[in-house]
């Protein structure tokens, strides 16, 4: 039997965007002016033919499930990383996971300690998985200035989306600890031996305990404040019949980036597609550029 595609659910969307421009001094030779703009949106999933749909996208899983936003990413938590055997042997259900055969394989020192949702005893598997992140932002917008003095001229431009969550791939290829590949530095401070506290689990070839898989672990905040854009102009007094206007002018664009972010830039887009939203694949940063130039009036 043959498929196709088809209009099978209902989506709700709602936002409002705001901007604010206010003159502070608008004197002879002297004028500042600012500005901020804030959106915010809003949607949901409100039908569904079934009950959710679950998308792969690099490694991850976004859920697209009723009363739920688009694109929220959907895996395992976690609650750091299993410091000794005595840790082990306090709980009062260790945990452990079935193999391909079925047969339960305890989790050990060193393993990440997945937070075991469903309650069945300790047992980890896709009865644990949840909502890891939202890529959607609480607010987004722009802050910008303008400064003036007679004939000098100064514009700067901010960019800045603050309550969105990003899937780092990038960093999960380079801190998995499961192959030869090179790995980054953060993998100095793995757990190598009983009681060591620390974030970052056991390195074992092939990841037989699975600690690499899709988990709060590379769900990171995105919110950055950007400085996207500096102007300098001056117009240059002329008074010729020839000439209307001179001015000169240099400018710099993707300045600096304040986030907590760990990946290259959280201003990215890795694909135009709304379930990949919020999905670092290592793509290169927006780069830092510098120009000059000459405006002539005839």
């Amino acid at each position: 039997m043959g498929t196709y595609w088809g209009n099978g659910g209902s989506l709700k969307n709602m936002g409002l965007e705001a901007t604010l421009n206010a003159k502070l001094i608008n004197a002879r030779n002297f004028q500042w002016e600012l500005g901020l703009s804030l959106g915010h949106y809003k949607n949901e999933i409100v039908s569904l033919d079934e009950d959710s749909y679950m998308a792969s996208v690099y490694g991850g899983e976004v859920a697209t499930k009723e009363g739920l936003p688009v694109g929220v990413f959907w895996g395992y938590k976690t609650d750091g990383v299993i410091a000794s055997q005595k840790e082990i042997d306090d709980m009062e259900y260790p945990l452990y996971q079935l193999d391909a055969a079925g047969v339960p394989q305890n989790f050990k020192p060193g393993d990440v300690r997945f937070v075991n949702i469903s309650g069945e005893d300790g047992l980890i598997d896709e009865n644990d998985k949840t909502i890891i992140g939202d890529p959607n932002p609480d607010i987004f917008g722009n802050i910008f200035k303008s400064l003036s003095y007679k004939g000098l001229k100064l514009d700067i431009g901010f960019n800045y989306s603050w309550g969105n969550d990003i899937y780092n791939y990038y960093r999960r290829q380079l801190e998995s600890g499961s192959s030869f590949y090179n790995q980054s530095k953060a993998l100095l401070n793995r757990w190598s031996f009983d009681g060591q506290v620390t974030d970052i689990p056991v390195i074992e070839y092939g990841d037989p305990t699975g600690n690499s898989r899709f988990s709060d672990r590379w769900i990171e905040d995105g919110s950055y404040l950007k400085l996207k854009s500096v102007k300098l102009s001056y117009d240059i007094p002329v008074s010729l019949s020839w000439l209307q206007g001179l001015s000169v002018w240099c400018a710099a664009e993707n300045l600096y980036t304040f986030t907590k972010y760990k990946g290259n830039d959280p201003e990215f887009s890795v694909n135009n597609n709304v379930l990949y939203q919020g999905v670092d694949a290592g793509l290169l940063p927006q780069t830092r550029s510098f120009h000059l130039g000459v405006k002539v009036n005839l």
